[in-house]
């Protein structure tokens, strides 16, 4: 072999292979740069790929979609011989709460501010009927729905779709430049709908001032078109943000408000008897500053709504005397049921909702009363829509009367599925009553309402309903707790006056309990029988009014006439003023004991 001459034929088999798995790695590590290029390249390429129609609205043949305010509608709707049908969950939950399908009696109901309309749902929609059962759902047709909402609507083909609108004005933005609509929140999320410059969209993730929403994604906002796609824009192309009135200017689900002058200043009168309606003079005495009475003038009987009334027309006269409204109370507690089951049973038909209305307006006629006040306090969850079809039935009689309609209710956090921002919508007051904190069937003994009580229920009602709707009602109650040396634990409930005698009687160890913002006593006898009460006094009673006032509700209740003692009476008179030059003991004082 001549010097400087290299022959393949003379590399060892060793370095063929580490020549072969050389080239091999080269071009390993090109392909996967080649391949990181391209990938590194595509994040940065917006995609061009645009998402099916179909696809997006969640249709197939002989279906309709159905976008409420921007929000693509879980349940479909149909189309058929120029109708369209709309699923009545879809009605109730997205666009009109008024409209309500009651499978007890089969029927579609319609609550206006003013009447009721009942229709019968057919079997099929072959005879075009307002309302109707098909594919083991129920429907009402488009039709019915707009004589009877303040609504916009916009039909749409290719997929077939029922665009429709609730609100007064929406925020809005317009594209400055040709841009498109992605589906979700990224250049390569697939387009859904391009847009020109100059067109208009709507946005949803701000709040009512304008601000972002907690749902905002950065350099993205979340709009509507007005043919009823939802998605994505970059910020990039968008303008301003500004305010836009629809032009929904209809009054057929608009609610008037029956509010006092002033805050309300309620006392609750249990009324048992024609006894109690005669003593109403003697039994309100001196107590002044109280502007309105709820007497228990009317409690259900039976499940098919039969209503017993001690409704009175010489009492509203003597309580018009002492400057006070009359705001009948109807309740499920005083009567002949006491049970939830009795009570849902009583709400779920027409017919018998019916009763309870009717009943119930034709006493408040006769005697002349300012107002309804509803306690139904046995509803469970089941029974809640029930309920609130009640409400809206109730709301629609005291309007054409010119009279108030408020519903009493227990804190949100017992509760939460009664819908207040639904009675808020259709009722002039809600009132949170603010006790039975510990019961006579609690495990633990403890306050009726301590003030952090009183305070949740409070601002936990606010966000479903205006502050100026809600009234707060306060107990001129507590509760003597006596743990028997087995630890078996009871009590029974006292007025203000007789609480004050248990702890002198007993002669209880008192002291102030400033987590609850109550004074607290106890006394242990010597077989190790222990006997304790959270007092609601007017130290108590002027923390609570603080509270209520600096929520800014619309007044306060107490429950209730007869309970109270001499200086909740003065408190309760002397109003804002009593409050102001004697300051609330909350937490000044540190807590004495841990109970």
């Amino acid at each position: 072999m001549e010097s400087g001459v290299f022959l393949l034929g003379d590399m060892t088999r060793e370095e063929r292979q580490r020549q072969r798995a050389s080239r091999l790695k080269r071009g390993a590590l090109a392909a996967i740069f080649l391949v990181g290029g391209i990938c590194l390249l595509n994040r940065f390429i917006p995609s061009k790929k645009h998402m099916d129609p179909g696809a997006f609205f969640k249709v197939s043949d002989g279906k309709c979609a159905v976008v409420a305010d921007g929000m693509l509608c879980e349940e479909k709707g149909f189309y058929l011989d120029g109708e369209y049908y709309l699923n009545c969950l879809t009605v109730s939950g997205s666009v009109n709460p008024s409209v309500f399908y009651e499978d007890t009696e089969d029927l579609v109901i319609v609550t206006t501010p003013t009447e009721k309309l009942t229709y019968p749902a057919a079997d099929s929609p072959d005879a075009l009927p307002e309302a109707c059962h098909a594919d083991g759902n129920t429907y009402v047709s488009l039709s019915l729905l707009q004589r009877v909402s303040d609504v916009s609507v916009s039909k749409y083909t290719d997929p077939f779709r029922v665009v429709i609108g609730t609100r007064d004005s929406y925020p809005v933005m317009s594209f400055q430049t040709d841009g498109p609509i992605r589906f979700r929140a990224g250049i390569r999320s697939p387009i859904i709908r391009d847009m020109e410059a100059g067109a208009s969209v709507r946005v949803l993730d701000v709040t009512e001032d304008g601000e972002p929403s907690g749902e905002k994604i950065d350099g993205w906002t979340r709009v509507f078109t007005e043919d009823g796609y939802t998605g994505y824009a970059e910020d990039r192309f968008l303008g301003e943000l500004k305010r836009e009135e629809t032009g929904i200017k209809g009054s057929s689900s608009r609610y008037t408000r029956s509010f006092l002058d002033g805050k309300v200043k309620m006392i609750f009168h249990q009324t048992t008897d024609e006894a109690s309606n005669r003593a109403l003079a003697e039994s309100l005495g001196d107590f002044a500053g109280l502007n309105v009475i709820g007497p228990t003038w009317f409690f259900l009987e039976s499940t098919d709504g039969g209503v017993a009334s001690l409704a009175s027309r010489s009492y509203v006269e003597t309580a018009h005397i002492r400057g006070m409204k009359v705001w009948a109370l109807v309740n499920d507690f005083d009567g002949s049921i006491h049970s939830a089951s009795e009570t849902g049973e009583a709400l779920s038909s027409d017919s018998s909702r019916s009763r309870i209305v009717r009943e119930v307006m034709e006493g408040a006629d006769e005697s002349g009363a300012d107002g309804i006040c509803l306690d139904i306090e046995l509803v469970r969850r089941e029974s809640a829509a029930d309920y609130l079809e009640l409400i809206r039935e109730f709301s629609a009689e005291c309007r054409k009367r010119g009279m108030t309609l408020s519903v009493c209710n227990y804190v949100p956090a017992f509760t939460s599925y009664l819908g207040r921002s639904e009675q808020a919508r259709v009722a002039d007051y809600l009132i949170v009553m603010c006790y039975d904190e510990h019961t006579a069937g609690s495990d633990k003994a403890g306050s009726v309402s301590s003030l952090p009580f009183v305070e949740k229920g409070i601002a936990d009602t606010i966000r479903e309903a205006d502050a100026d709707q809600v009234i707060a009602a306060l107990p001129f109650y507590t509760r003597l707790w006596t743990t028997a040396p087995d630890g078996a634990l009871s009590s029974s409930s006292c007025g203000m006056t007789r609480a004050e005698a248990y702890v002198e009687e007993l002669r209880m160890e008192t002291s102030y309990d400033a987590a609850a913002a109550q004074n607290y006593a106890e006394k242990r006898e010597e077989n190790g029988t222990l006997s304790q009460i959270w007092l609601e006094d007017t130290e108590s009673l002027k923390a609570k009014l603080q509270a209520v006032r600096e929520a800014g509700c619309a007044g306060t209740a107490f429950w209730k006439l007869g309970l109270e003692n001499s200086g909740a009476r003065e408190l309760v008179a002397g109003g804002d003023a009593q409050l102001q030059s004697s300051p609330v003991r909350k937490d000044d004082i540190e807590r004495g004991k841990e109970y």
